[in-house]
């Protein structure tokens, strides 16, 4: 009990502290379905809602090769029992333009992983910010 506790303070102070997303760093959202991706390559906005979920999971591209990035993206699609189709790259400062921000959530088997948070509870509100994110950003489907 004592152990399960101070692993939890010790992740919790490791999240605190691990850096701040700069707005310039890339960050990829992976698409599992290709019905969130348009005949031109473009993505739609259902791809960036968060339901049912409170925030988004996405990975940074700090210091992963594309290789890394891919591999981490064939290990969520695996994880989820659905196939990897692509994904979808922006910069973290697209985020910051709404009423959202980036975090660092660092798990496992993914030490880039990262969270979008702040989504207002209103479905029309995700929408049109997740518009906005999937205008910004490019797909790479995978090869």
């Amino acid at each position: 009990m004592i152990a399960a506790w101070l692993r939890n303070l010790r992740n919790r102070f490791h999240k605190a502290h691990v850096c701040v997303i700069a707005d310039d760093e890339q960050i990829a959202r992976y698409v599992l379905s290709e019905r969130n991706v348009r005949k031109d390559n473009t993505i739609k906005p259902d791809e960036f809602i968060p339901h049912p979920h409170a925030d988004l999971s996405v990975t940074r591209h700090n210091g992963f090769s594309d290789e890394q990035i891919w591999r981490v993206g064939r290990a969520v699609a695996t994880a989820r029992k659905r196939p990897l189709c692509g994904r979808a790259d922006f910069a973290a400062s697209i985020v910051r333009k709404q009423p959202l921000d980036v975090e660092p959530d660092p798990i496992a088997d993914n030490p880039n992983h990262a969270i979008i948070t702040g989504w207002p509870p209103d479905k029309s509100k995700q929408k049109s910010i997740a518009l906005e994110i999937a205008a910004a950003s490019v797909y790479h489907p995978l090869a």
